[in-house]
């Protein structure tokens, strides 16, 4: 299984100490979600147009792979689909810079009082613009497993209405988890077609009905049952672990975790 980590996890870190770090711990593959401060793919220093060819070569120089960009799109509501799609085309001009094979979109949300197949259908639209604009290069549009998008209906209602052949399903396990639980199979099966990349972490399910993360190994989330079914049905993607200290700073420091993930599936799998 070739594994990741999302830089979500390491918000701080600069381009160097990522590389240092993933060529340390194991890693195949970093996914980016930021670097040193910045979310932006056109925010980035280290990634600025004549910097590019520079940033690919030190990642080749060591062994890591750039797999895919994770930009903050999302296309839930109208008012902020301009700047979705700015926020999109900038991560797929980088990522088909870098020689990455993705970027990530969201949905994300769907709320009680929405029209479900309407919020539906302007997801589809604006994702389809960006699978649109990245034709011609090898960069897919992924939508992740998150938000209200964590049911099978909604994501794969979104896929019938996306039609192109550079879209694709981030499986979040931790997202499916929260509505699926130990029913994940089913979800699985009615996504598996269109999955390209798969998030990975852990979290505690509270007796309130919450969610609290944890160190990957320790929550409730059947990561090796999940990863066990992947490989037995041959998914060539990467495993990422998206390791939230971003959105969470009380999480512990990914020099802890990072390496932790990597023993953890090794020794496991």
């Amino acid at each position: 299984m070739k594994l990741s980590f999302s830089t979500l996890g390491c918000p701080d870190w600069s381009y160097e100490r990522v590389l240092e770090e993933a060529t340390k711990d194991g890693y195949e593959g970093v996914e980016v979600r930021g670097v040193a401060g910045e979310m932006r793919a056109d925010s980035i220093p280290c990634f600025a147009i004549g910097r590019q060819q520079e940033a690919r070569h030190m990642a080749e120089a060591a062994g890591v792979k750039l797999i895919g960009f994770g930009a903050s799109s999302s296309f839930h509501d109208p008012a902020n689909l301009e700047n979705a799609l700015s926020d999109g085309r900038a991560a797929i001009d980088l990522a088909h810079g870098l020689g990455m094979s993705f970027i990530r979109v969201f949905g994300d949300r769907i709320a009680p009082e929405d029209d479900e197949g309407e919020i539906i259908a302007r997801v589809a639209k604006g994702i389809r613009a960006l699978c649109d604009y990245a034709e011609g290069t090898n960069v897919m549009v992924l939508q992740e497993v998150h938000g209200n998008f964590n049911l099978a209906r909604r994501i794969m209602g979104v896929a019938e209405k996306v039609q192109r052949s550079n879209f694709g399903i981030l499986w979040d396990v931790a997202h499916s988890d929260k509505t699926y639980g130990d029913n994940w199979p089913e979800f699985y099966a009615a996504i598996r077609p269109l999955v390209k990349h798969v998030h990975f972490k852990d979290h505690k399910r509270e007796a309130d009905g919450t969610f609290r993360l944890c160190t990957t190994g320790q929550g409730d989330i059947p990561l090796l049952p999940i990863l066990r079914t992947l490989e037995k049905d041959g998914y060539a993607g990467f495993v990422s672990l998206e390791w939230e200290k971003k959105w969470h700073p009380d999480l512990r420091d990914a020099a802890e975790e990072f390496p932790h993930f990597v023993r953890y599936i090794r020794e496991n799998l």
